[in-house]
């Protein structure tokens, strides 16, 4: 290129052509759609740029997503290999010039599905050419972003497949699925977590100790922040950059448990997250000409033995049952009238689906013993059949919360979030209207691969809550 625009000016180019040229060899790439004509305006937007600073605008809220690792899958079923042991360590020796036994390590094959997140916005063209404090189309971009990833934070926790066959299952229904052998969870039974005491750290610790994991941190609904600060407040906490002695701490310590694992209870990636919710009042919402009608009739009859019901808890109960699909929630329809429960009864509920847009699955919502005010207690499929039936032996509790304990970092991940499709843009043709639709995608679902080193402490009881 040395001296090829030596002689620009004996006429060889012009000055204007030069400078075109130079443009045309710096200017780099276009990347504003509305500056193209065609075809462009039909490529997606990638905007893990924005993902990137919103996850970190986010990160006391969403804390899953602002610290889980992302995995790249280039299938809509991801299939991975586990490696669940390393082989028979204890019969090893050998007489001097002996024979080796063979050792085999064992490995687990898992199948995850990936799941379809998607959010239609739109900007007008008016709102597009007026001079406003941002630009418009940026900031539903921006909008729609905030919004993919608070749906991917709320199912990493409440999502579950058997309910709504479009989301993935969090870390409730992984652990929940996992084989008897290698569930860890304690059941709290309604107490509150300051009447059981911070014993319930080293039992969870030890308990997935048992099975080679080691927690690091936990997780819980907002509500729980204060009883788990309250269990420290009669120790003396120093802050170390304070020449002063102070006996106040700034946020909750960490938890040394007796096996030496420390469990975080708050930062960027542990503590409370907005997302994580308690077992509360359900309210019809959604679409209301997508969700499905409530259910025609609830009945309920008690009978049986070898439910946790206890003579404590004999009484009577009321139920409420709601309708789910992906769309939204139905109205509540409650039983006629509350049934009486012994120690060791079971509580069968015989659900008739209403008529018109079908559930995927039902809310049951039940109340504490001889009261009439219902929260959630548990889910269950419809079986797609004339009814479904749910079974209550009381081992769920409505209007309670739940804790998870997750591991940070394992030589395989424990748990891991399978990106089909980062965050994007995909622009849809505009109808006659004056508007700029486009859809905010991200494909992907939560991997819960090892929900043998994760914990769950269930059944707590929470201010305003129904024990």
């Amino acid at each position: 290129m040395a001296g090829f625009f030596d002689n620009v000016s004996s006429g060889e180019m012009s000055a204007g052509e030069v400078n075109e040229l130079q443009k045309a060899l710096a200017a780099g790439y276009g990347t504003d759609s509305s500056q193209f004509t065609g075809g462009r305006a039909l490529i997606p937007e990638n905007l893990e740029s924005e993902v990137v600073n919103v996850v970190a605008q986010l990160k006391e809220d969403c804390k899953v997503m602002n610290s889980v690792k992302k995995t790249p899958v280039r299938s809509t079923v991801h299939e991975v290999n586990l490696r669940t042991g390393h082989g028979d360590y204890r019969h090893l020796s050998v007489a001097e010039g002996g024979a080796s036994i063979d050792t085999d390590q064992s490995l687990e094959r898992k199948t995850f599905a990936m799941k379809y997140l998607q959010t239609r916005r739109s900007v007008t063209k008016q709102m597009e050419a007026a001079e406003t404090f941002e630009g418009a189309l940026a900031s539903e971009k921006l909008a729609g972003v905030e919004t993919i990833i608070k749906g991917a934070e709320y199912q990493c926790f409440h999502g579950d497949s058997t309910i709504v066959p479009t989301e993935f299952d969090g870390f409730l229904a992984s652990i929940k699925k996992a084989n008897a052998a290698d569930q860890n969870i304690i059941n709290l039974k309604g107490s509150t977590l300051g009447n059981y005491g911070e014993k319930i750290f080293d039992e969870i610790a030890a308990m997935v100790r048992g099975k080679g994991g080691f927690l690091d941190k936990a997780l819980f609904p907002t509500v729980l922040a204060k009883d788990i600060k309250e269990i420290f407040a009669d120790k003396q906490r120093y802050l170390m950059n304070n020449p002063i002695p102070n006996l106040s701490f700034k946020t909750i310590p960490d938890y040394g448990t007796a096996i030496g694992a420390n469990i975080a209870l708050s930062g960027e990636e542990a503590g409370d997250d907005m997302f994580f919710e308690v077992k509360g009042e359900v309210v019809a919402e959604g679409d209301t000409t997508r969700r499905p009608a409530a259910p025609a009739s609830v009945t309920a009859s008690a009978s049986g033995s070898g439910s946790s019901f206890t003579a404590n808890d004999a009484g009577d109960y009321m139920y409420t049952v709601h309708a789910v699909n992906q769309y939204g929630i139905s109205a509540g329809t409650s039983i006629a009238a509350a049934v009486t429960v012994a120690a060791g009864n079971k509580v069968a509920l015989t659900i008739t689906p209403g008529s018109g847009v079908a559930a995927t699955g039902f809310i049951i919502c039940r109340s504490k013993k001889d009261d009439t005010k219902v929260m959630e207690m548990d889910k269950v499929a419809n079986s797609g059949s004339a009814t479904t039936v749910y079974e209550d032996t009381n081992d769920e509790l409505p209007g309670t919360a739940s804790m998870i304990f997750l591991p940070k970092k394992r030589f395989q991940p424990v748990y891991t979030f399978g990106q089909l499709l980062p965050a994007c843009t995909f622009p849809l043709a505009p109808t006659n209207t004056a508007e700029t639709p486009f859809l905010v995608m991200l494909y992907g679902g939560l991997e819960v691969r090892a929900p043998k080193h994760c914990g769950l402490v269930k059944n707590i009881s929470y201010n305003g809550g129904l024990y």
